[in-house]
């Protein structure tokens, strides 16, 4: 009887730690953020209605998306309730969050951002494009779609779609000069 007990108490162990790995491993995630954006999050009442989507890797952007010389946070999210995606926006100097997406319709980009494959920080398109000399953008990505730029605008968080003539940076452009005909 006391090792049919001990067979049960280790089966239950064994099948249990999964759900305890995968605690310790979204606590360990919300580490990774920036120092007090999660105290910030959690106390603004920000999880009572969204989760962090930790599956795509960056989770979280920092860049300054304000344009006041401070660093400010992009972290993918998820609403609770409708289980759409989008990205919350933490500015250093301003307690309130901003959400795009995740349930709440965003421009010519929807309510849900699961298409989202890849982004990044921009500081070239803003400049180029004379919206702001000092503020960075995000470019949201996905093979099958043109890029989107999004950045902080006089009306809150607006969106761009980019194509071939627009002003943006995929990175370092290296050219030679063409040979003169």
């Amino acid at each position: 009887m006391k090792t049919r007990l001990t067979q049960i108490t280790l089966i239950i162990l064994i099948l249990s730690f999964p759900i305890f790995a995968s605690d310790t491993f979204t606590e360990a995630r919300y580490d990774d953020l920036p120092k007090g954006v999660y105290t910030a999050l959690v106390g603004s009442g920000f999880f009572d209605s969204y989760e962090v989507y930790f599956e795509m890797s960056p989770f979280f952007q920092r860049g300054d998306f304000n344009g006041d010389g401070e660093f400010d946070i992009a972290i993918q999210v998820i609403c609770k309730t409708s289980r759409k995606r989008g990205i919350v926006f933490l500015h250093n100097n301003d307690l309130n969050y901003h959400i795009i997406g995740a349930g709440k319709k965003f421009g010519d980009l929807g309510d849900d951002f699961s298409w989202l494959k890849k982004w990044r920080i921009d500081s070239y398109s803003l400049q180029q494009s004379r919206v702001s000399a000092r503020a960075e953008a995000l470019i949201l990505d996905n093979p099958d779609f043109p890029k989107s730029l999004v950045f902080l605008g006089s009306r809150g968080y607006e969106t761009r779609g980019l194509d071939a003539y627009s002003f943006y940076s995929d990175g370092p452009v290296f050219s030679q000069a063409l040979p003169q005909l």
